[in-house]
C-alpha cells in the first residue's frame, strides 16, 4: 500500500467521520429544539470537543450550531403561525424555546424583516415560499458546483436493491445511515454487488420531516437470500431517468438535486413519482473529494 493511498484513505475516513458527527448534532438539536442548548452539550452528543466541533459544523453546513437552531425554531414558528390562527405569539414563542415573546419578536424581525403579524397577513403562496426558503440549509443558496448542465436520458433495468432506511432531512440522515450500512456489506456476496446506490423519496402518508425517506444500499446481480438483520430488499422497477453527473464532494448532492429539478421544470420535463437515485461511481476511500463522481438520476416519463 503506497503512502499516497494511505493518506487518501485516512482523509476520506476522516471526512466521513466528521459528517457523521454533524448529522448526530443536527438530529439532537431537532429533538431538543425547545430546550436551552449549550455548545458543550451539543458537541458531547456529537462526540467532539466544543472548539473543533464549532469549526467543523460551520465548515460543513455554512452556519454555526446556534444559527442552525435559530433557523429551525423560526421555521417551526412560521408553520405554527400559518396553521393555527388562534395561537398567540407568546404561546408560539414559549413553545419553541424562547424565554419571552420579546426575544422571539426581536429574532423574527432581525432575520425575516417583518413581525409575526405581518407574516400572518401574507397569502398562502408567499407564506409557503418563505417557509421553504428558511428551511433550506445555508449552503444551498449559492455554492459553485461541478454539475453537468444537460442531462442524458437513460433507461435502467430492474434492479435488486438491498438497503437500510431512515426518515428525515436527506442531508442529515444520509451520512450516518451509510456509516451503519458499510460494516454490514461484508456479510453479502461481494461478487453480487454491482452498484452503490442512495435513494431519496417522499412518503405522503407521513407528516413533517418524516415524509422524507432516504435509503442507503447496494444493487445486486440477482435476488438475495438471507440478509443481515435490519437490511431490506426491494426490486426497483425498470424505467427512464434523466442522468446528470456531479463531480465533487457528496455534500453537494442535495444542492445538485435542487438545481436539477429546477432545470427539468424549466425544460418542462415530466417526472415520474419514483425515488431519485444517486449512483456512486468511484471509491471515496481512495478518491480525493473534488474528484468524486456521482451520477444523479431523476425519474422521468
Amino acid at each position: 500500500m503506497t503512502l499516497d493511498y494511505r493518506v487518501a484513505q485516512k482523509k476520506a475516513h476522516q471526512t466521513q467521520f466528521h459528517r457523521s458527527q454533524i448529522g448526530r448534532a443536527q438530529r439532537y438539536i431537532r429533538l431538543h429544539l425547545t430546550e436551552p442548548l449549550s455548545l458543550g452539550r451539543i458537541a458531547r452528543e456529537a462526540r467532539s470537543s466544543s472548539y473543533h466541533f464549532a469549526r467543523l459544523f460551520h465548515a460543513y453546513t455554512g452556519e454555526t450550531p446556534f444559527e442552525f437552531l435559530r433557523r429551525l425554531r423560526l421555521t417551526t414558528a412560521l408553520r405554527m403561525l400559518e396553521e393555527d390562527h388562534n395561537a398567540s405569539v407568546t404561546e408560539i414563542a414559549l413553545s419553541i424555546g424562547y424565554d419571552t415573546s420579546a426575544a422571539f419578536n426581536k429574532s423574527f424581525r432581525k432575520f425575516l424583516k417583518m413581525n409575526p403579524g405581518d407574516f400572518r397577513k401574507l397569502g398562502k403562496e408567499s407564506q409557503h415560499d418563505m417557509i421553504y426558503d428558511l428551511s433550506r440549509p445555508k449552503l444551498l443558496k449559492g455554492i459553485p458546483m461541478n454539475l453537468t448542465t444537460e442531462f442524458e436520458p437513460v433507461t435502467r433495468s430492474l434492479t435488486h436493491y438491498v438497503f437500510l432506511e431512515k426518515h428525515g432531512p436527506f442531508a442529515e440522515v444520509a451520512p450516518p445511515l451509510w456509516n451503519d450500512l458499510l460494516p454490514m456489506l461484508p456479510q453479502l456476496d461481494q461478487e453480487q454487488i454491482s452498484e452503490y446506490l442512495g435513494l431519496s423519496g417522499i412518503d405522503k402518508t407521513k407528516v413533517g420531516e418524516e415524509t422524507m425517506i432516504y435509503q442507503a444500499g447496494v444493487a445486486l446481480a440477482s435476488e438475495p437470500g438471507k440478509l443481515p438483520n435490519g437490511m431490506r430488499h426491494r426490486a426497483i422497477k425498470s424505467g427512464k431517468y434523466a442522468r446528470f453527473l456531479l463531480t465533487g464532494p457528496y455534500s453537494h448532492i442535495w444542492m445538485a438535486f435542487d438545481r436539477i429539478l429546477k432545470t427539468l421544470a424549466d425544460k418542462k420535463v415530466e417526472l415520474r413519482p419514483e425515488f431519485c437515485i444517486e449512483s456512486y461511481l468511484n471509491d471515496p476511500r481512495v478518491t480525493p473529494e473534488d474528484q468524486l463522481k456521482t451520477a444523479l438520476l431523476v425519474p422521468i416519463t
